[in-house]
């Protein structure tokens, strides 16, 4: 490993409404709105709270979760209670910390999506929080509930997934659960909730080290464990293959969607964004490609700073806060991202990470640069942790290197 592409501090653990974390502009605070969605009301507060407590810079994460930074330490201690009177979060810390749970953002809205997907979710919500016995759960172990439709199943990535067997179903449609490399047979809605905790509670029983998510092997253990029975899960019912799109503009039906480049907006562009909810059924949904959907609208909203066009170069891009955000970044890794994305091919992707944990795209791109003392690391078809094939010391280099990739698939 070069020297310049050290390995980086490795925290393993995520920020929660009880945890914030400590990073080089302030102390970062997170939330996670009720089956990723919140009221009109509810991101004007957060909007205010952004601007008054931290330095008004938010983010959407990948998994439907809102980051606020920039606070102090006593801002920070009082968030959970703002949060919790505005229904926002638990008051139990164990139990919020359960409720790691992404769910399809267009449940309830789009026709070809489960039917059965919201009382679904709701279902498994509720009962994270009556299982303390899974508090032993990694703070980055996730569960989702994808009901398929126009952004089709396994669209979302989670450690145990509940995914609805036919989507176009009508109500008491069959929900398979993954974990990891196996898959169970068709069940319907209640008993797919139960074989979830059960896998959840296996694993804590087991002591695994290792998530379903990234290795694959762990769900059969944890099926065996619980005596439940499961096939090997097909390459399409995998995390990660299918890539939903378009991500933003019109959707289907009255729905429309807006992505923060790089997942990041200010508390006024969140208010905003808001204020367009208003004009609809006053509901923002989060999706997990850092992106709000509004439903009830009559045409594509016009929101500055957020991306509304499903042909924008900048979907295609990933990168984390960077400098001088994060003090293990080695450069403004955003800033480069945003400018390089109109040199990436047709249907290419690209992360440019600030160091080799890779934070902002756990998983592969079609090209990956990690920044270092020299320069940036090149990996193809690979992970920020992987090794680079060559060092660019200059963006101009990197422009280069990206205007000479082959068109469409790379």
């Amino acid at each position: 490993m070069s020297a310049a592409f050290s390995a980086p501090v490795v925290k393993g653990w995520c920020p929660g409404l009880f945890a914030p974390m400590q990073a080089a502009d302030g102390w970062l605070v997170r939330v996670r709105p009720p089956l990723g969605r919140m009221t009109a009301a509810q991101a004007h507060l957060l909007a205010d709270v952004a601007e008054q407590d931290g330095n008004g810079q938010i983010s959407l994460t990948n998994r439907g979760n809102v980051q606020l930074r920039g606070f102090s330490w006593e801002a920070a201690q009082a968030f959970p209670q703002r949060m919790i009177a505005a229904g926002l979060g638990q008051a139990d810390p164990e139990a919020e910390r359960r409720l790691a749970l992404q769910v399809s953002p267009l449940a309830g809205i789009d026709p070809a999506c489960a039917t059965e997907t919201v009382l679904c979710a709701e279902a498994l919500r509720n009962g994270l929080i009556d299982h303390p016995e899974i508090s032993a759960l990694p703070d980055k172990f996730g569960f989702c509930v994808d009901g398929g439709g126009f952004f089709p199943t396994r669209s979302l990535r989670a450690d145990i997934m509940l995914q609805a067997v036919e989507s176009m179903a009508s109500a008491g449609a069959e929900w398979r659960v993954v974990c990891g490399g196996c898959s169970s047979g068709p069940q319907a809605m209640h008993e797919a909730v139960q074989t979830a905790l059960a896998l959840a509670e296996a694993f804590v029983k087991r002591g695994e080290t290792q998530r379903p998510l990234r290795e694959p092997s762990v769900g059969g253990h944890l099926f065996a464990e619980t005596g439940l029975e499961c096939v090997s899960a097909t390459v399409a019912e995998m995390p990660g293959i299918n890539r939903p799109a378009p991500r933003a503009g019109h959707l289907t039906g009255s729905a429309y969607a807006a992505v923060a480049p790089l997942g990041r907006l200010t508390a006024a562009t969140l208010r905003s964004c808001a204020e367009v909810a208003q004009e609809g059924d006053g509901l923002l949904r989060m999706t997990p490609w850092s992106g709000l959907v509004f439903s009830g609208l009559k045409k594509t909203p016009e929101i500055s700073a957020m991306i509304t066009q499903p042909d924008d170069a900048r979907l295609c891009v990933y990168a984390c806060i960077g400098a001088p955000g994060c003090a293990q970044a080695a450069g403004d890794v955003g800033r480069d991202a945003l400018a390089l994305a109109s040199f990436l091919p047709e249907k290419a992707d690209m992360h440019v990470s600030g160091c080799r944990k890779g934070c902002a795209h756990p998983g592969t791109a079609t090209v990956t640069l990690v920044a270092g003392g020299e320069g940036y690391g090149v990996v193809m078809q690979g992970r920020a942790s992987d090794e680079p094939i060559r060092i660019l010391p200059k963006t101009e280099d990197v422009r280069a290197f990206l205007r000479a990739l082959p068109k469409g698939d790379v």
